[in-house]
């Protein structure tokens, strides 16, 4: 198998949705129907916020982490951290097939009918479930955050080359590759977080994707470069050693 990884060229992640497929051994394995139903009960939401904030110019300067409190209120914020336990009271709502999380405490705290998603407490969890999300957001494709994709991709260069694109995307046709089952914190400060998720094909075949987050305008973020890409790191595995269980299946 290619060490590149298929998910990070633009080509492939607004053309055919960014999990459309799961690489496994030079094959493409299309799973999961692309429904809209909820796997679980609402946990309650909070009102959003009045409207997204300014669109900043594709010449901004880079992100960095700043002190803001949460855009929706959540209070929860953890400074150091030491593991990961099972986020047992997660919610999974499907979005273009691919199921994404939510709790009551960690968020996303605003969630609308228009299909934005977003605000996230300050906690690893919250980094965790911010990830999920994009993950899902990503994979639907077209415009799904409601014209606030800034919500959750953070300030700079890239920003608006990758809002440009998912706004101009077509949803995939043949379902995603791909549900989330584990979560691991590689890395996790109160400003900066490293995130890889587990996701498992219908073969049991397991992938992990890592992404960088940074809190930011009062919300964990994912980090892209210049080109708009996130460049997240994409490895099949063995088993899910390492990573703490968080099944949407």
């Amino acid at each position: 198998m290619s060490d590149e990884n298929p998910f990070s060229r633009p080509s492939f992640i607004f053309s055919a949705g960014f999990l459309a497929a799961l690489v496994v051994s030079g094959a493409l394995v299309a799973v999961w129907p692309d429904d809209e139903d909820e796997a679980g009960a609402d946990p309650g939401t909070a009102s959003a916020p009045a409207g997204p904030g300014e669109t900043p110019s594709p010449e901004e300067a880079p992100a960095t982490p700043d002190g803001q409190d949460s855009v929706c209120g959540l209070e929860a914020h953890t400074v150091e951290f030491d593991m990961l336990l099972p986020l047992l009271d997660t919610t999974w709502t499907s979005i273009g097939g691919m199921r994404a999380p939510q709790t009551a405490e960690h968020g996303p705290g605003v969630v609308e009918d228009g299909g934005a998603r977003y605000c996230y407490a300050r906690t690893p969890e919250g980094a965790v479930l911010a990830t999920g999300n994009f993950l899902a957001l990503a994979n639907a494709g077209g415009d799904r955050m409601d014209s606030q994709w800034e919500r959750i991709v953070a300030p700079g260069p890239g920003r608006q080359v990758f809002i440009a694109e998912m706004e101009s995307s077509q949803a995939p046709e043949g379902g995603v590759g791909g549900q989330i089952v584990a979560a691991k914190v590689v890395s996790y400060t109160e400003d900066e977080a490293r995130i890889s998720l587990a996701l498992m094909a219908p073969d049991a075949v397991y992938a992990s994707m890592t992404f960088d987050l940074m809190w930011v305008e009062g919300d964990w973020k994912i980090v892209v470069d210049e080109s708009g890409e996130s460049d997240p790191l994409f490895t099949v595995l063995e088993d899910l050693s390492g990573y703490t269980p968080w099944a949407a299946i």
